[in-house]
């Protein structure tokens, strides 16, 4: 175990259990965990610490396996899109191999208690305001799933929320670049050429790009 990895061995959170270290993904340590299952997965050491704090019920996921089985014989919408988007939540905040883990559980990003009792209290929550093709967003990026910080937003609307977004003190008001281009009539990639390059923000949104030149970014 590397000098500076903290000891975890025989750390319980919910159902899993710390056995022995397992390396670094360069930054955080990697540990095992056995879950009572039997079954052993690979978990970010200090994110597993966060999770006993905050007092979240984690497993290999056999247990949300097991908690979906039980719900799908009384909600019957096993085949609803929203059904999909909490599946979805939960395995990106909570599996550990799920493509996306890295920007959520990996970053600390969970989902309550009560929403992972299963579909229905979710449901419960989100379903009266939800319209088909709407997804899921947070209003605040950096905190968890909860009612309070949980809205349905069209795709665009979502894309304009995104961490990567830059946000502009624009005359108009704050908006994410996106909107700030289709606001003043600047293409995105001109726009962010100029900002990346020094040009002041009035400036970049209010001078016209160059005519004739297509490929010209200024």
């Amino acid at each position: 175990m590397h000098h500076r990895a903290k000891d975890i061995t025989g750390l319980r959170v919910g159902f899993l259990t710390a056995m022995k270290y397992h390396g670094s993904d360069g930054k955080k340590s990697l540990w095992e965990m056995l879950c009572d299952c039997g079954k052993t997965v690979v978990q970010n050491a200090s994110e597993m610490q966060k999770q006993k704090k905050r007092g979240i019920t984690a497993s290999c996921g056999c247990m949300r396996r097991s908690t979906i089985g039980q719900k799908n014989t009384s909600h019957g919408m096993s085949h609803h899109p929203g059904y999909s988007v909490w599946r979805a939540m939960l395995d990106r905040c909570g599996l550990s191999t799920h493509h996306a883990f890295y920007n959520y559980g990996a970053r600390g990003i969970t989902v309550c208690e009560k929403w992972q009792q299963g579909f229905d209290a979710f449901w419960q929550d989100m379903g009266p305001s939800y319209t088909r093709g709407l997804t899921l967003e947070r209003l605040d990026n950096n905190a968890g799933y909860y009612p309070g910080n949980c809205a349905w937003r069209t795709r665009k609307q979502q894309c304009n929320n995104q961490r990567r977004n830059r946000v502009l003190d624009t005359p108009s008001g704050q908006m994410t670049l996106s909107q700030a281009s289709e606001e003043f009539g600047i293409g995105k990639t001109t726009l962010t050429y100029r900002l990346d390059q020094g040009w002041p923000l009035l400036a970049a949104l209010m001078t016209a790009p160059k005519a004739g030149n297509r490929k010209s970014t200024i």
